[in-house]
Parts: structure tokens; sequence; C-alpha cells
């Protein structure tokens, strides 16, 4: 990377923040519209399932397809063409007129959101090794907050009779003019040569770190997909009401991250990582086995204290793994753990359908206890 000077890191790290911002808005707008959805074109259990899944499959394989992006055009170019592509992607699955528009819809959705996932953490791992220090935690402190903003905009649309989708396109079509300050700001001279590394089968310790971060985002997707329909199903709330959950889970979580790197320094990693595996396992008990809806929402406020800071603390160990340099190793493990993400919610809809949607969400909590017993991985002692 060539000299760039301070006031341009600067404005490129309130331009990537700004990306992952619109992330997670773009997630929490559809998890909000997930329930008038279903009820729309009455789908069960199962049938909603096969359509995360097929979701996650299309992100699954745009990934490497990013990656090859990546490599030949560098990490700014990829980070600017998939938000856009994912920002045109949103109202899709909120307006398809059947099922089968559905399905169509739902793979454009998964592949965009899947490149933009590996793309612009690529691109923030650039932007945090030129700053010199530790920023990654509030980059996903800006996709949290998103978060909440998009799922209190769609609790809102919902609430004013606007969750047909017409009110999610409005207001996509705003985000893309917001988009154009944040795309022309990132991080210019990134070589495509040392772009290229950002990618590749990961090692040992890259492998063990991407396990972690597959189980931590897993529990991320299954609140974001699932959260809304347990409260409407478990609790009985109201559709606009079950928006609430997730953006619990988005406030805490986006609080804490931007006070993670203070947090970090005091108490250290591995104690973060097994404070906040604890903390999810009794989050999603809570949220599965209490019939309140405030109270089960208060279960997905307490899973987002535990999972705020755990994925951070999983990059910024993958960034000092030896023998790669900070993107590379962010990008290795962020290509492992986003399969949690992505393929975790229609996993749960499948066990759902067997077991009941508040047992699937209570044996997630399994996920945090296997967080607890790989805290260690992030000390950097994983062998390659």
């Amino acid at each position: 990377m060539s000299f760039v000077s301070t006031g341009r890191v600067d404005a490129a790290r309130w331009a990537i923040s700004a990306i992952f911002f619109m992330n997670g808005a773009g997630v929490g707008l559809w998890a909000a519209h997930i329930p008038i959805v279903r009820s729309r074109l009455e789908l069960d259990e199962r049938m909603l399932g096969w359509v995360l899944l097929a979701m996650g499959g299309a992100a699954m394989i745009s990934m490497p397809l990013a990656a090859a992006g990546i490599g030949r055009f560098g990490t700014r170019r990829a980070a600017a063409f998939m938000a856009f592509a994912f920002a045109v992607a949103v109202p899709l699955p909120i307006l398809a007129p059947t099922t089968l528009a559905l399905f169509a819809a739902a793979v454009i959705f998964g592949a965009c959101n899947g490149g933009l996932d590996v793309s612009m953490n690529a691109h923030a791992s650039d932007v945090e090794a030129a700053r010199g220090r530790p920023t990654m935690s509030s980059f996903h402190g800006f996709f949290s907050l998103g978060g909440l903003a998009g799922a209190a905009l769609g609790g809102s649309l919902i609430g004013a009779g606007w969750g047909n989708g017409g009110g999610a396109a409005v207001a996509v079509a705003f985000g893309l003019l917001a988009l154009i300050p944040a795309v022309l700001n990132l991080l210019p001279g990134v070589h495509v040569a040392s772009s290229a590394g950002h990618f590749g089968w990961p090692r040992r310790a890259a492998l063990t770190l991407g396990i972690l971060a597959l189980l931590a985002m897993g529990v991320e997707g299954a609140v974001a997909d699932w959260s809304a329909l347990l409260l409407t199903e478990h609790t009985g709330s109201s559709a606009a009401f079950a928006a609430t959950g997730y953006a619990a889970f988005s406030i805490v979580m986006a609080a804490c991250r931007f006070a993670g790197d203070s947090l970090i320094s005091r108490f250290g990693a591995r104690n973060m990582m097994i404070a906040g595996g604890i903390l999810i396992a009794l989050g999603l008990v809570s949220s599965a086995t209490i019939p309140h809806p405030l109270l089960a929402a208060a279960g997905f406020a307490l899973v987002g204290l535990g999972a705020a800071n755990v994925v951070p603390v999983i990059f910024s160990a993958a960034a000092r793994l030896p023998g790669l340099p900070p993107g590379a190793g962010v990008a290795a493990v962020a290509s492992v753990g986003y399969a949690g993400l992505l393929m975790g919610p229609p996993l749960i809809g499948g066990v759902a359908s067997l077991t009941g949607l508040a047992t699937a969400l209570g044996l997630l909590s399994l996920a945090g206890l296997a967080i607890v017993a790989g805290a260690g991985a992030v000390d950097g002692r994983a062998a390659d």
C-alpha cells in the first residue's frame, strides 16, 4: 500500500463504517419483514427454512467469486461494487409476490450479502492496518447499529401499513444516494497484488478461529432471521412489536462493540470470549423458554451483550496470525465464519420443523458453550 495521509485514512474509516452500517440496516430491514412475507405467501417453517437455505447457499457461492474480484481489482473496488449491489437486492425478497419469486430474490440477496461481507471486511482490515491501531470492533459496531436502524425502520413501516415492500424500496433508494460519498472515500492505494493474498485455504490456526467465528455468526444470523418469528409465535406479540427482539439484540451489541477496544484492553481477549459465550448461552435459553414478549426480547438483548465482541476479537487475532498479512488472515477467517451467519438460519429452520422454533433456538445455546471451550485460540498459540 502506498503512503496515504492521516486525513485520507480517517475519511476511509468513516466510509467503510458507513458501508458496514448499510449492510446491517439491510439485514435488519429484511429481518423485520420476515413474518409479513411468511404470512403473505403462507409459508410454513420448513419452506421458510428452504428459502433461507437458498439465501445462504448463494452467499457461499459468491464468496470465492468476491475473492477473485478482490484479487483482480483490489478491496476498494470490490467493496464499492458489492455495496451498491447489496443495496439494490435488499427490497427484492420483501416485494416477492410468489414463493418462486421469493426463492429467486433470496438467491440474489444472499449472493450480494456474501460478497459484501467478505469484501468490506477485507477493506476494513486494510484501513485498520493503515491506522496502526485496533478499529475492527467499531466497524462491527456500525453493522450492529445499522441492524438496529433497519429493524426499527422495518417495524415502523409495518406499523404504518407499508409492510408490503413499497416502504422498504423507498428507504433503499435514499440509501443508494448516501452510498455515493461513502464509496468515493474508501482507502486508495491498495495494490491488487497484495489484495490477492487476502484469500486462500485457511491454515490450521485460521481454521480454528474460523470455526469460532462460524459459531458466533451462526448465532447472529439465527437472531436476525428467527427472533421476530419466535416473538410472534412463542409469545403472541404483534408483527410490529416482534421487530423489538432483533432491535434489542442490535442496540446492545452496537453499544458494547463501540466500547470493545477498551474492554478488551482491560479484561483481555480470552476473558471476553469466555464471558461472551456464557452470555450467549444464557440469552438464547431465556428467549426460548420465557413466553413473555418483553422478557423474551430481553433474552435476545443478553445474546447481543455476549456476542458483541466475540467476532471482532476473533478478527483481530486473525490479523495477527504469523506468516499472513493482516488482511489475509481476516479474510480467511471471515470466509469460514460467514458460513455460520448465512447457513445457520436455514439449519435452525430445519430443526424447528422437527422440534419447534423455541427448542431449536434453545439448542443453539450450545454454540455459546463451544465458544467458551475454544476461547484460548484468540491468544495466538494455535499451531499452523
